[in-house]
């Protein structure tokens, strides 16, 4: 009986040691990323071949970006090309990020137009959606571990598909808070736009 006492204190010790630390949220998966220059990771990024980027866009996006950029702030006219340094407005952080990666594309001039076009230049399956709920339901009925671009009324940004979870990934203008990663279901800025373009980021 004392051993069982003992057997099942240690396995209580060990559970607790595995729980997830208050105030842990969405934006702190890998961050262990952050000990690592942006730019350094960046060389190793463009170190892999197209079929590996193929392979590593959903990861890149979901995890690496929000890692490295969670918190720089937002600005109109914000165009920063490193995290943490100035400001961002939504466009750029979508166009510079992609750019990082590795996309060949007018990061400058798609950043400036309105996201519908942007989106026509980079996705493929676009649909367009004036109910939030219709917009979840398709991103629900598609492949899990996928990136998408949403244009909004006035804003832009990723959305993401990690198994049933969905989530907005954007330099958010509200209160001038700049990157956040956080839930579709909660996302103020997702949930005020009236209307909806998203297309299946192409790569």
């Amino acid at each position: 009986m004392k051993y069982l006492f003992c057997l099942l204190c240690l396995i209580m010790i060990g559970c607790s040691k595995s729980k997830v630390e208050p105030g842990n949220d969405v934006t702190s998966e890998n961050s262990e990323l952050k000990k690592i220059p942006y730019k350094e990771f960046l060389v190793s990024i463009n170190k892999k071949t197209a079929k590996e980027k193929k392979n590593y866009l959903f990861q890149f996006i979901n995890y690496d970006v929000p890692n490295y950029w969670l918190g720089t702030p937002w600005s109109f006219n914000g165009t920063s090309r490193e995290p943490q340094k100035s400001t961002i407005a939504c466009g750029y952080f979508v166009t510079n990020t992609l750019t990082d990666f590795g996309f060949d594309i007018n990061r400058t001039y798609l950043a400036q137009q309105a996201s519908s076009v942007m989106i026509k230049k980079l996705c493929k399956d676009i649909k367009y959606f004036s109910n939030r709920q219709d917009l979840e339901k398709y991103i629900l009925s598609k492949d899990k571990n996928q990136v998408y671009i949403v244009g909004l009324d006035f804003h832009t940004g990723f959305i993401t598909r990690e198994n049933k979870d969905t989530y907005f990934i954007h330099s958010s203008y509200i209160k001038n808070k700049g990157v956040v990663k956080e839930s579709t279901q909660t996302s103020q800025a997702l949930n005020a736009s009236k209307t909806f373009m998203i297309g299946t980021l192409n790569y």
